[in-house]
């Protein structure tokens, strides 16, 4: 990448106005010409977004309160700003186009910049399958538990973890699993619609229930409960993460003018399915909701059913993620040009990804706890890369004085939010993944 295309007085030369509405002609022209039509775009901007964190989102809205879907607005709000104003700085120069998001942060804030959008990235990469296997072990477990199974928890981790080694070790790259985050999506809206009929009907039997103490109680709902707040949009951050596919799926379009229009449709289908999940799961079940919802309802096919397909769902998303982390290794290494023969680059490359699955597989063994890593994964990465990132990037890349006053003061509180969030939403999931660890949750 030339120094141009990192150089802040080039800015001068962009009208960020231009930028905003799409009508850049010759930016979009020296952009790689893209094949995918918009509702393409659309698909993949929904598949990306709505995956199994959905199933924890009445859990965050037991913490919050029901002033939890406001916070859930204001994510959904400050996602699809987010995202817009990331596409943008991939043509902050006014010429080219950067490729993906560490390019961004590179011209932003130089080698810095890349190193720390890296991390975060990985922590996803590698928190994902983490988070995956232990839904996959939980539900597993439950389903076989049921029919007298004596296989335990970390077992079936482990066993999960084993299977999974052998698609990650022969699969190459991302376009041989890409199609799988399409049938996450399916999955996932089929099983929110399962979970909303389901508890509906379940609600007429429940009226008193047995709390984790041990205590006959109504169900109870709180307004607001503010400590938790910060936690909760930790939580929202998880299930709007995924925006460093973005680029890649804008640059995959053949009418790159539509970004703004389809990113947001897609943000606001995944809100719709988020609603309808956390809605009706608080609704109905209330301070003893379970994350992931579907723990709740009662045995039988409807709960079967559900858990078969999100195991599925989140068993064939490991491959997606741990094949974008094991990629840049492989790369930083120059595993394809150092002369390997086939049979060695493979021996290598199979070295190399079984290592990571034992690695995430370790941590799942004793950090078994879905909820609590799906929050700290939120507040810890995604909400930096969600909300904060995009906009610090953007203000770097363009500069202040580029921005109307009135967006300014928007931008601002975005990175103000989004940062006290990240902070003080790691700092409670830290402390709630320890009480788990140590058993004091109720």
């Amino acid at each position: 990448m030339s120094k141009a295309e990192h150089n802040p007085e080039k800015l001068q030369e962009v009208d960020v106005e231009s930028v905003s509405s799409g009508s850049l002609g010759d930016v979009y022209s020296n952009a790689v010409e893209g094949k995918a039509t918009n509702f393409q775009a659309y698909v993949n901007v929904v598949s990306v977004l709505a995956g199994a964190g959905t199933l924890g989102l009445p859990a965050a809205l037991r913490d919050a309160g029901w002033v939890g879907l406001v916070i859930l607005a204001l994510a959904c709000a400050m996602a699809i700003y987010g995202n817009q104003k990331l596409i943008q700085c991939l043509y902050y120069d006014g010429r080219t186009r950067l490729r993906e998001y560490p390019d961004v942060a590179h011209a932003a804030f130089g080698v810095v910049g890349r190193i720390v959008v890296t991390f975060f990235y990985n922590s996803i990469a590698l928190g994902g399958p983490v988070l995956y296997l232990i839904l996959t072990g939980t539900n597993i477990h439950d389903l076989a538990s049921s029919v007298g199974s004596t296989i335990t928890l970390k077992q079936w981790i482990m066993i999960a973890a084993a299977v999974m080694v052998v698609p990650i070790v022969l699969t190459k790259t991302m376009r041989e699993v890409a199609f799988l985050s399409i049938f996450g999506a399916l999955s996932t809206a089929i099983v929110v619609v399962i979970v909303t009929i389901a508890s509906i009907i379940n609600s007429k039997d429940l009226d008193l229930v047995t709390k984790p103490n041990g205590a006959v109680e109504p169900i109870h709902h709180e307004a607001a409960i503010a400590r938790n707040l910060p936690l909760a949009l930790a939580t929202f951050a998880f299930s709007y993460g995924g925006n460093v596919i973005f680029p890649h799926v804008e640059e995959s379009m053949k009418n790159k003018r539509s970004w703004n229009k389809i990113v947001t449709l897609g943000i606001m289908t995944v809100t719709v399915l988020y609603i309808m999940c956390s809605t009706s799961g608080y609704a109905v079940y209330g301070d003893i909701v379970k994350s992931p919802i579907y723990l709740n309802l009662p045995g039988g096919a409807t709960r079967t059913i559900s858990t078969i397909i999100i195991t599925l769902h989140v068993l064939l998303a490991i491959p997606l993620f741990l094949t974008t982390f094991n990629l840049q290794i492989e790369t930083a290494l120059k595993l394809e040009s150092r002369g390997f023969s086939a049979k060695t680059e493979f021996v290598y490359r199979a070295v190399i990804r079984t290592l990571s699955m034992v690695l995430c597989a370790t941590i799942a063994l004793f950090f078994p706890y879905f909820g609590q890593m799906m929050s700290l994964l939120g507040a810890l990465s995604d909400g930096m890369l969600t909300f904060v990132f995009p906009i610090a990037f953007y203000l770097k890349l363009y500069g202040f004085r580029k921005v109307h006053k009135l967006e300014l003061v928007v931008m601002i509180l975005v990175v103000v939010i989004g940062t006290a969030t990240s902070v003080i939403g790691t700092i409670d999931a830290v402390k709630e993944l320890a009480k788990a660890f140590h058993g004091e949750l109720d």
